[in-house]
């Protein structure tokens, strides 16, 4: 759709009429002021032609002028499309490019009758625009967020392929980092290439492109960062570690960063995981536990000792699901809470946080024998990774506290011969632990724009469960909610295995077999598996069958 002109295609339909007679199918090319005015008096016309071909206008384009306006704060930004027009153009103009959707880019304009902004919106994008109305006081914030305080981000011209005239090291880092922000990504990408580097967002557990910069412009935003991180701009050869505080435009608070370098063939590549400071969204009920999961959670919360050990692989939400239960301790109970982290991702008021570090001599192990020597009612152990650190955060569970932390197996029960392994004794985890929540993430399906469909005969046997074969599941489309994505945000899916009285004793044999065992006491008692969480949430319609199919295909 030009800013200039549009074509408006109504449906081959022998009863869709104009008032005028004109066939179904009508081409239009006319200023965009001219075409909102027919399309107002087409929508207010009084007789049943006119409101058809009103209905069928509004169908195709999305945009009613007489009624429809974008609710643009319900909108999922993608910054890759805002941030290539300059803030000052935007913030002058009150236009806002905000996702691509099938080569078309998506604009929302205080007034949509401004053909000179949509002309140097078009000019800038290079690409075909939709126009959406959206209420100027409501759209005015929206940008000052994009863009921050007066325009604090300044956007290259050409984002995505951008010249080396228009970039600095300033621009581009600042750029990056708030584009990062504003796509919720987790990590940050940095890849040298021949011909350029490429920037990399991880959003939802998933990496997508943002931009590529030319080649030549890759040491000067690596230098940049290693400046900001703290890292020897000068050392090259050897991989490196850093972090820096990224304070977010327009006071919007702050972001941990985390850099790591490694040499490549074409030089450095750099990763940036970010970390948000604050907490509010950690909490139980966003996690995606079902009833008798919470159920047992709440139960374990409630115990003045034991341990509850999460597994599950890296980036599958453990530490989330740790810092939920955190939280949910702090508000419910007067307790001294403690944990000991590597790195602390988040930070939380009110209780003792410890960082491990390697350089000083801080590991899991003495951190922890430390702690207990604080009185604490309740220890968190970020991440149990050798013998030592097992041991004394099982004794520690022996004699009064709580433990909550974390180990990598793939299930429930796997997590019983991995601590077997380490060298516990079977006798002192029969008597510590008390719950074991393996879990995994998988991407949220965004509810404006999933469609149903039948589940295949081939899908349900993927699943095990042949009878579903027929049964409704969704699928998402991608839509301005979602940053044309068709998934938003991540949901958890559990497996918990309470370690009760009959079960410990299994536990406290220290059989070979003891995790088969196990997971044929869940089959018998009814207990869910990760696949079978996934199917619950799968015909809920909180995700689609890709994402389940990944569980089912590791499970």
């Amino acid at each position: 759709m030009s800013a200039a002109g549009a074509q408006v295609l109504f449906p081959e339909d022998p009863g869709a009429t104009l008032p005028d007679g004109t066939a179904a199918v009508l081409t239009m090319q006319a200023p965009w002021r001219s075409i909102t005015r027919a399309v107002r008096f087409v929508w207010h016309t009084p007789c049943d032609q006119g409101t058809r071909a009103g209905l069928e206008f509004v169908e195709q384009t999305g945009y009613d002028p007489a009624t429809h306006r974008l609710a643009i704060g319900q909108v999922r930004v993608d910054p890759s499309c805002a941030l290539k027009i300059p803030a000052n153009i935007a913030l002058r103009r009150a236009i806002l490019p905000f996702v691509e959707l099938d080569g078309v880019v998506q604009v929302a304009a205080a007034d949509p009758d401004n053909v000179d902004a949509l002309r140097v919106a078009e000019r800038l994008l290079k690409k075909p625009l939709k126009v959406w109305e959206a209420d100027k006081d409501q759209l005015a914030p929206v940008i000052q967020t994009i863009y921050g305080q007066q325009a604090a981000v300044v956007a290259s011209p050409q984002a995505g392929k951008a010249s080396e005239d228009a970039l600095t090291a300033s621009v581009m880092t600042e750029e990056l980092l708030y584009a990062a922000y504003l796509r919720q990504a987790s990590d940050i990408h940095i890849d040298p290439h021949q011909a350029e580097t490429r920037i990399r967002f991880r959003v939802d557990g998933k990496l997508e492109v943002y931009a590529s910069y030319p080649a030549a412009t890759h040491l000067e935003l690596l230098t940049r960062l290693k400046v900001m991180s703290g890292l020897d701009i000068a050392e090259k050869r050897a991989p490196q570690d850093g972090r820096f505080t990224y304070r977010i435009p327009g006071g919007l608070g702050n972001i941990d960063v985390r850099a790591a370098t490694l040499p490549t063939k074409y030089g450095e590549r750099m990763t940036l995981r970010l970390l948000a400071a604050q907490t509010e969204a950690l909490t139980m009920e966003r996690l995606g536990l079902s009833k008798d999961h919470q159920a047992m959670v709440d139960a374990f919360l409630h115990r003045n000792q034991g341990m509850m050990i999460l597994t599950g692989p890296t980036g599958s939400g453990k530490t989330t699901t740790l810092y939920g239960a955190i939280r949910v301790l702090k508000e419910e109970r007067s307790v001294n809470i403690m944990t000991v982290e590597d790195p602390i991702e988040y930070e939380i008021d009110g209780i003792a946080q410890t960082e491990v570090d390697t350089a000083e001599k801080v590991t899991f192990a003495k951190a922890l024998r430390s702690m207990l020597r604080h009185d604490p009612d309740v220890v968190m152990v970020g991440e149990i990774r050798d013998g030592e650190t097992a041991d004394i955060a099982i004794k520690a569970a022996l004699t009064g506290h709580m433990v909550l932390g974390t180990l990598h197996t793939n299930s429930a029960a796997a997590t019983v011969t991995r601590l077997l392994d380490m060298g516990v004794a079977p006798y002192l985890v029969a008597a510590t632990l008390r719950l074991i929540v393996a879990q995994r993430l998988v991407r949220r399906l965004c509810k404006h724009c999933r469609i149903p469909r039948a589940l295949t005969e081939r899908e349900a046997e993927l699943l095990t469960r042949p009878d579903l074969a027929g049964t409704t599941v969704y699928e998402g489309q991608g839509c301005i909610y979602c940053a044309g994505k068709g998934y938003a945000g991540r949901i958890g899916l559990y497996e918990m295995l309470p370690l009760r009285s009959e079960w410990s004793r299994i536990v406290a044999q220290g059989h070979s077999d003891c995790e088969s065992e196990l997971q044929a006491l869940m089959r018998k008692d009814g207990l869910q598996f990760l696949l079978d969480d996934g199917i619950a949430k799968l015909l809920a319609g909180q995700t689609s069958m890709s994402e389940v199919m990944e569980i089912a295909l590791s499970w």
